[in-house]
């Protein structure tokens, strides 16, 4: 964003129609991206040949490298996305774009540390560590679950807010038509699958509150910009993934 000059900079050519049916076809294209990365990231997961461990001294499993490498994809869409709403939107804001950069770059950073943090660690914990706790597995484990997942929650508020203020200070002058609201519901119900898999599934922690009010900004930025599509993503994918949580664990 603002730190990322082609997100700030829009083109001087007017915008190019999308096809017939749809008022936002490149943005479908950059939310099924996402929804397919959501999937890769579950398969890689759960699938038993990603325990391959790398090169001769096994530094780490095919799984771990997985991981990083979709983050790059994930933190890539984060960014086609966002300089997507601001070159679509007719408004210019300068001072907006700075602010929303530095957000945007303060949340990849994070990011970076988090992941780094909790793919090695991971590999190490699972691998070496058993449930008697040597010091040093101690320490893998606190940056496996409680270190690592402080900054994963911060990345996913960082970036995810960026998202949804561009939309909001950028908004589109094209109402969704009937296949966009489709579409934008399809992909958001892979990212609320995505979202529900983690706190409903798995070890929790703080992550339902994030969730939590990363719907309620969604549903909020929603009820004043009611048109915007990317709004609507967030509020159905955010809104699915927290009401399919409480559900599972029976809150």
């Amino acid at each position: 964003m603002a730190s990322l000059p082609p997100l700030i900079q829009k083109p001087d050519a007017g915008r190019r129609p999308g096809p017939a049916r749809l008022a936002h076809g490149r943005l479908h294209l950059l939310l099924t991206l996402d929804s397919l990365v959501v999937v890769l990231v579950s398969v890689n997961r759960k699938a038993d040949g990603t325990l391959a461990l790398l090169a001769d001294n096994q530094f780490l499993r095919l799984v771990e490298a997985g991981n990083m490498f979709l983050g790059l994809c994930a933190v890539l869409l984060y960014y086609l996305v966002s300089a997507h709403l601001v070159d679509d939107s007719p408004r210019r804001r300068r001072g907006a774009s700075f602010a929303l950069g530095g957000l945007f770059t303060a949340g990849v950073y994070v990011y970076a540390l988090g992941l780094g943090d909790h793919e090695i660690t991971n590999y190490l914990h699972g691998r070496f560590c058993s449930d008697s706790l040597p010091a040093i597995c101690r320490v893998v484990a606190f940056n496996d679950d409680v270190f690592s997942d402080a900054f994963f929650v911060t990345r996913f508020t960082l970036l995810n807010t960026t998202v949804m203020l561009t939309q909001s200070l950028f908004p589109t002058d094209r109402a969704p038509r009937p296949w966009d609201n489709v579409l934008i519901t399809v992909n958001a119900l892979f990212i609320g699958a995505g979202i529900t898999a983690d706190p409903a599934f798995e070890k929790a922690g703080f992550d339902p509150f994030v969730v939590g009010a990363t719907a309620v900004l969604a549903l909020t930025l929603l009820s004043f910009s009611p048109r915007q599509p990317v709004l609507r993503y967030y509020g159905i994918a955010y809104t699915t993934g927290i009401l399919a949580t409480a559900l599972v664990k029976g809150v």
